[in-house]
């Protein structure tokens, strides 16, 4: 849920995460804030984001301009999602300790069923 909102935030505060912040890292880091990230998770994200920006950006807008899909025909990640997942995915798994795949959350890029953590998330709303 966290991923979806963060770039959802990304996007409303300028900052296409898929290009690696465009526009302003005080807005993104503020947006991420107000939707209840740690200080650690703000950091974390942001040089994910940054690094991505910094590494990739070329890629990414090549992809962009493409209209290229997620996942090429044999399921492999597209080239800018290949960039950030081979610069940036490192550190970030690394520091932030969860990521969509461990937690067993769905995301629109298709990932090998060996790389996704199945599990039950099961949510409680009611009193303890």
């Amino acid at each position: 849920l966290f991923s979806v909102v963060a770039s959802q935030c990304s996007v409303s505060s300028g900052i296409n995460a898929e290009y690696g912040g465009i526009v302003s890292k005080k807005a993104q880091k503020k947006c991420l804030k107000a939707i209840g990230f740690s200080k650690p998770c703000i950091s974390i994200w942001s040089y994910n984001i940054y690094n991505t920006r910094s590494k990739c950006f070329w890629t990414c807008m090549w992809s962009k301009m493409t209209d290229e899909p997620f996942n090429k025909p044999d399921g492999s990640l597209n080239d800018c999602l290949q960039c950030d997942e081979d610069k940036s995915g490192p550190n970030f798994k690394y520091f932030s300790g969860r990521t969509r795949r461990n937690s067993g959350i769905p995301s629109s890029i298709h990932r090998p069923d060996s790389q996704v953590y199945h599990m039950e998330h099961c949510y409680w709303y009611g009193d303890l």
